[in-house]
């Protein structure tokens, strides 16, 4: 009966040492899942943290070049505003004048370049000039010339310079185009700045 009482409390005690053994080995293991897991979220918060700090960075960047190109549109823009606008005013202008004042401004153009043409024989191409005013003009604007010919440009040619003349030697040589079209380059090239001030005021470029 003593023997097995004894076997009983040996078998218990052999329980007993297996629970705890099983007891700590599984609280062990609660510890090392719950290290790995504190490791793994404290990496998933760095690498949170990295890549919020590169967004971050990029935006930062791209804001930074907005910021450094928007003048320089801006400026673009307003400049190209003030070229299709005064463009635009001196297009009205030109339309404007009757053939005596086209015949004025045409003529000062051709006396700009009345050297090359002293005493030459010339061939003269108009558009929206009658052929009869483009020799008038032209004998009167260059001294000693001689108008040997005055024809009419082309149609595509004379859309393209519009109204105006083009003076050339007889032997092709020399060729000067007098036309509102070259005006209004020359005048954007040389007093654009008077231009722009004359249409929106003198504080417009401040």
């Amino acid at each position: 009966m003593e023997t097995v009482r004894t076997s009983e409390v040996l078998e218990s005690q052999i329980l007993e040492d297996a629970r705890a053994k099983a007891t700590r080995i599984r609280e062990a293991a609660d510890k090392e899942c719950a290290a790995v897991r504190a490791e793994w979220e404290r990496r998933d918060a760095e690498e949170a943290r990295r890549l919020e700090a590169a967004r971050a960075a990029r935006i930062a960047a791209m804001r930074e070049d907005l910021e450094a190109s928007l003048p320089l549109d801006f400026m673009r823009s307003r400049l190209g505003f003030f070229q299709k606008s005064v463009s635009g005013a001196l297009e009205s202008l030109f339309m404007s004048l009757d053939a005596r004042e086209l015949g004025r401004v045409i003529g000062g153009q051709v006396a700009r370049a009345s050297f090359a043409f002293t005493s030459q024989r010339l061939v003269v191409w108009c558009a929206g000039i009658p052929e009869q005013e483009a020799r008038r003009i032209v004998t009167s604007s260059t001294p000693g010339a001689v108008v040997h010919e005055v024809k009419q440009l082309p149609p595509e040619s004379a859309a393209e310079a519009g109204k105006g003349l083009v003076v050339e030697t007889s032997d092709r040589s020399r060729r000067f185009r007098a036309t509102l079209q070259e005006l209004s380059a020359l005048l954007l090239e040389e007093h654009r700045e008077e231009l722009v001030k004359a249409l929106f005021g003198k504080d417009v470029l401040k």
